[in-house]
């Protein structure tokens, strides 16, 4: 939302303004991004939210909240969906726009972000409860808005064939890089995310957190087949906040003997993030299902090669800047991994089509599509309120 934000308020526009309204906590994040045209509101959130984020940052704790979670939604399947507190009514918004599957029933016309239907492909990474909420949820605020946002054809496709949903309705707006909203690291900067995070020579970077979709174990069994046939043992570091699903990671690296090699950084601010992808030797990211894929293109702004699963949205977005590899094959990642590794010529050649290829995606842009689908969404509902006018009072 950062670079949305951003581009949005760099927008020469007279006749649209956005609102921001975000959790409370979350507005010191965004004060920097947000003038001009656009404005910022915080909502304050509940107690009980503050003490669930409380819990769910302290690691022994979230297998334990999640489980009381599952359980209390199990004791209440036809939990309600979401409905506006008249928040938005109130201040007479002409348009909602829900970036995130995170959204609330209105009457007013609104614009939704589902980001993909992952659920439907791979329900064995969701609990019973947490698949049937998300179907429910999804298709709700499908059904309510206007339209339907999405950053890729793979996924409209999708969004189309699963949800039986209009081609009309669904519009393909995709991303720019986020690190377009920052500035380059300075060597200075650079130099202090080496040492604070005592990053290696000559690494590979993946940015996600350790969900069962991300996919790490196979980076694993590659550094595993890179060691047992040509002896090379590179290092890769991790960046993200850790899930359950950690503890397995730990287990399957100590089978392989892999242990030493991996880092796991957890959270990193946006500067060192920058820091270490222009440190790295190329960015790994073997995800077996993304609605967008938006690292690809961090990597492309911070000149890194790209190594990328071939699943679902990715060859879409990272085309011939990138080189691609079966999810389900360690053995194609490490000779990929073992190629770049040897050859400047590659990693340089990667570079520059990635380079290209970014200049085709502009947070600018994505603004710009954005303005005119608020537009169209807006005449769309003052077509409808003509076309079906409310019953006069009596």
């Amino acid at each position: 939302m950062l670079a949305l934000a951003k581009a949005l308020s760099d927008s020469e526009v007279t006749d649209q303004e956005f609102t921001f309204i975000v959790p409370e906590n979350s507005k010191r994040q965004l004060v920097p991004y947000v003038y001009g045209p656009c404005r910022l509101e915080g909502i304050p959130e509940s107690t009980f939210s503050t003490v669930k984020a409380s819990l769910r940052r302290i690691a022994p704790l979230r297998f334990i909240w999640k489980k009381l979670i599952d359980l209390k939604k199990l004791h209440n399947e036809t939990a309600q969906i979401p409905v506006s507190d008249g928040y938005v009514e109130s201040h007479q918004f002409d348009v909602v726009h829900f970036p995130t599957p995170v959204a609330y029933l209105t009457d007013l016309p609104s614009i939704y972000q589902p980001h993909d239907l992952q659920h439907l492909h791979h329900p064995q990474f969701f609990s019973e409860t947490a698949f049937a909420e998300r179907e429910r949820m999804y298709r709700a605020f499908c059904n309510q808005a206007s339209y339907i946002c999405v950053h890729a054809e793979w996924t409209k496709l999708d969004l189309v064939k699963c949800y039986e949903t209009s081609p009309d309705k669904v519009v393909v707006i995709p991303w720019g890089s986020v690190f377009g909203a920052y500035k380059d690291p300075s060597s200075e900067e650079i130099r202090s995310t080496v040492d604070k995070y005592r990053l290696h020579d000559r690494f590979f970077i993946y940015p996600a957190r350790t969900w069962p979709h991300k996919n790490h174990e196979v980076i694993l069994r590659a550094l595993h087949i890179l060691k047992r046939e040509q002896g090379i043992a590179p290092h890769v570091y991790f960046t993200g906040s850790y899930t359950e699903h950690r503890l397995s990671l730990d287990k399957l690296a100590k089978e392989l003997k892999v242990s030493e090699q991996l880092h796991f950084l957890g959270f990193v601010t946006p500067a060192e993030l920058q820091a270490i992808f222009h440190t790295a030797a190329a960015m790994i990211y073997p995800s077996r299902f993304e609605g967008f894929g938006l690292p690809i293109l961090e990597a492309f702004q911070a000149r890194l090669p790209v190594l990328s699963s071939n699943a679902t949205t990715l060859p879409e977005v990272g085309r011939n800047g990138a080189l691609y590899f079966d999810p389900d094959s360690p053995s194609d990642l490490s000779a990929l991994m073992a190629q770049l590794l040897n050859s400047s010529e590659l990693r340089q050649d990667l570079v520059a089509k990635g380079t290209l290829l970014l200049s085709q995606y502009s947070f600018r842009d994505t603004a710009a599509s954005f303005r005119a689908l608020y537009a169209k969404t807006a005449a769309l509902s003052a077509q409808n309120h003509r076309l079906n006018p409310l019953p006069a009072e009596r």
